[in-house]
């Protein structure tokens, strides 16, 4: 007997070995047991795959998101062909013996006769009523029968071969209690642990293995959009694990975990260099209550710019992110420099050297998008400053210095696709807490004031493994006011509350360096 009992669990235990994906066909939830009164570690939506571990009874074992746990068999969609093993003998073996389940012993089926013997008919004759001794009374009570064995929480679907009393309801297993609709959540007291788990992305386009051996079998390809739960770390390699259940191993440095740095299932910091080249198109406007040169003109020119940069960005906690950056532009006059205006054709032109440095601290939140959104708040320190040529300077412009403090923010979209990634910002400076300066004597107004606003946009293109080509576009709005000119000042202002804008259009493109 124990040889069959052994050669049975072989044979139930035969198709867990051979792993299935199977998928959600509504709204379910993964119980940590079998049974609805189980804890729920996760809420499953419809179409979710998995991996079959095992089928017991109605309930089938599964892994989803690297963990595992229980579903309702009625929750998922099983080939035509699957139908869970029953253990329901309806035909007794051999004939002359009981159908019911059991080795012998009190335990034991009763040998039965007749039809039931033959397996004519489908209902179980009903017992013949036994002799009563010579020494006991008929009518003495009949003893209730023993309640039968507590059947186990999500035991095996055995509903048909259940004992039934004639003229008694069959007692309701646990397990067939209408369970309410995943979909309803209202007053459901089972939540769903959140999904704390990192994740990460691939830097581009990978090869996910089965063995930690570049020969081995490939397992699926990721893709920098594609969501991983990176797991354990061995080596130089990682253990990933995607949204429809395939897992496998890739080389740590291919693997970005959100927040920065690569591989083993922690979060690390990620820097950054930047170096562009690029061109700016300068345009001053002054304004005041008179119309003649230098209280009212237009002028303009072109500069090369170069772009150096850097930041860094750690995560802190789980949904936010904190770093720095620094960015410093270097512009400088094209073809001869600033033109002077049309009524003073015969001046020549002046050369102009534009210093812009930004230094920010930033406070970002991620929103655990498949793209990496995330949304950063920005706080820092503006310095610009415009040097005019000492040697030529017909149109007496003074050399400025603009500084103060300033905030803004910005929108991440790191992997739009699986080459390209946007960011654009917004930034605001003034100079509340900081000022202006002009060249002493050549001052426009005796006390000024600017606000700036900066419009940027991003794009990056995922080059090579480690080398990213970066083009950005920033949209400068300075606005200044001097009220009335000083005295000593020598530019020859006669209007009073004297007013100037500049406008920046600035167009790089360069490279950048993550690590």
């Amino acid at each position: 007997m124990r040889l069959v009992a052994l050669l049975a669990a072989l044979v139930l235990a035969v198709p867990a070995a051979f792993a299935e994906k199977i998928r959600t066909n509504q709204a379910a939830k993964l119980y940590a047991h079998p049974g609805e009164q189980e804890k729920v570690i996760e809420k499953i939506k419809p179409g979710q795959a998995m991996t079959v571990l095992a089928k017991e009874g109605r309930w089938i074992k599964v892994r989803f998101h690297g963990r595992t746990g229980y579903v309702p068999r009625s929750k998922v969609d099983l080939p035509d062909d699957d139908e869970l093993a029953r253990n329901t003998r309806r035909r007794p073996f051999v004939d002359g013996r009981g159908t019911k389940r059991g080795f012998g012993g009190d335990a034991g089926p009763d040998d039965r006769i007749g039809a039931d013997a033959t397996g004519e008919g489908d209902e179980p004759a009903p017992r013949a009523k036994a002799k009563p001794k010579d020494d006991e009374e008929e009518d003495t009570p009949k003893k209730k029968p023993a309640k039968a064995a507590k059947k186990p929480k999500g035991g095996d679907e055995e509903d048909d071969e259940e004992d039934v009393t004639p003229g008694k309801k069959p007692k309701k297993d646990k397990d067939d209690v209408a369970v309410k609709d995943d979909d309803d959540d209202a007053g459901d007291k089972d939540t769903a642990k959140e999904d704390d788990r990192p994740r990460a992305h691939v830097t581009g386009k990978t090869k996910v293995l089965a063995e930690r051996d570049p020969e081995s079998e490939q397992q699926f390809v990721a893709k920098p959009n594609m969501v991983l739960y990176p797991g354990e770390t061995k080596g130089k390699w990682t253990f990933v694990e995607n949204d429809e259940g395939d897992s496998g191993w890739v080389m740590s440095s291919q693997l970005d975990v959100d927040g920065g740095g690569g591989g083993g299932g922690k979060r690390k910091r990620e820097i950054d260099l930047r170096a562009r080249l690029g061109v700016t198109l300068l345009n001053q406007a002054m304004r005041s209550s008179a119309n003649v040169f230098p209280d009212h003109y237009d002028l303009g020119t072109s500069m090369a710019t170069i772009a150096l940069g850097g930041g860094v960005l750690v995560p802190y906690k789980k949904d936010y992110l904190v770093g720095g950056e620094i960015a410093y532009n270097l512009s400088g006059t094209l073809f001869g420099g600033l033109a002077p205006p049309p009524n003073m054709a015969t001046a020549k032109s002046t050369g102009l050297t534009l210093h812009d440095l930004n230094v920010r601290g930033t406070f970002g939140f991620d929103l655990h998008k498949k793209n990496g959104l995330a949304v950063f708040a920005r706080l820092g320190y503006r310095f610009e400053s415009i040097q005019v040529g000492a040697t030529v300077n017909p149109l007496l412009l003074p050399s400025e210095i603009f500084q103060g403090l300033g905030i803004g923010g910005a929108l991440a979209v790191p992997r739009l696709s699986d080459k390209v990634g946007l960011k654009f910002s917004l930034d605001l400076a003034t100079t509340a807490l900081g000022g202006v300066k002009q060249t002493q004597g050549l001052e426009d107004g005796a006390n000024p004031g600017a606000f700036a606003a900066c419009i940027g946009a991003q794009f990056l293109y995922r080059w090579k493994k480690d080398m990213n080509l970066q083009g950005t576009y920033d949209l400068d709005y300075s606005a200044f006011s001097f009220g009335m000119a000083p005295m000593q000042s020598t530019r020859g202002h006669t209007a009073t509350n004297i007013n100037r804008t500049d406008i920046y259009h600035t167009v790089t493109f360069g490279i950048a360096r993550p690590f």
